[in-house]
């Protein structure tokens, strides 16, 4: 009797140099030296761009922050600034009213005189002109405003009146159809009107304003 004969299955495949490439139905990957290097520079590549998206993002986050800080510091230098700047005008004007009160009480006199030459200039009609002031000036003030009176057509018709109720450095001007006065507080109010009007100009633009104009509320002449 003839035994049958089994097929045998030339299932195993060998590399050149020996290794074991298939053993049956199971395949042994066996990378060469150089798909070794490609599968490294792959991951090494892949690395690197996760890498640089992580940078890009730190970068993102740290520059955003570093926004709004900067953010928060402007803001904090434009208050300070502003304070500054309100702290500088009051300043200013506690300054200019010490320096007018000073000058007016030196030149009170001379202050007093040329204001109320000025006004008699539009009262040359007028029959009779009235000027209040406190004592300490009257007699001097008398006396200077003849010859000013007389200069406008107003001789004899100039009354110097000592009121004790008057500032030292003010004075009243009455006639027939009105008044006008000349006070320390008026002059006062005008110099914090002056610091006002300053205070309301563009911040660019306060170099360029000149005393005259902030005085008239910040208008530029023509």
């Amino acid at each position: 009797m003839t035994d049958g004969f089994r097929k045998f299955d030339f299932d195993r495949e060998f590399a050149p140099d020996g290794r074991i490439l298939r053993e049956g139905d199971t395949f042994k990957r066996v990378y060469t030296e150089d798909e070794m290097q490609m599968v490294a520079e792959q991951a090494a590549e892949a690395a690197r761009q996760v890498a640089e998206i992580e940078a890009q993002e730190a970068a993102a986050e740290a520059a955003g922050q570093v926004v709004h800080q900067v953010a928060g510091l402007l803001g904090r230098l434009q208050a300070e600034s502003e304070a500054m700047r309100q702290d500088a005008a009051r300043l200013a004007l506690a300054s200019a009213r010490i320096i007018a009160g000073a000058a007016l009480e030196q030149y009170g006199e001379e202050t007093l005189k040329d204001c109320i030459t000025e006004a008699l200039a539009d009262l040359r009609s007028e029959p009779r002109v009235a000027v209040r002031v406190n004592p300490s000036m009257s007699d001097a003030l008398a006396e200077i405003l003849e010859g000013e009176a007389a200069q406008h057509g107003l001789e004899g018709a100039l009354i110097v009146r000592a009121d004790a109720d008057v500032p030292r450095t003010d004075c009243v001007l009455e006639w027939r159809s009105g008044a006008i006065e000349r006070t320390t507080a008026d002059i006062e109010s005008r110099i914090e009107q002056a610091v006002k009007n300053w205070l309301a100009q563009p911040r660019e633009g306060d170099a360029d304003i000149t005393p005259d104009q902030a005085a008239m509320g910040g208008q530029a002449s023509a």
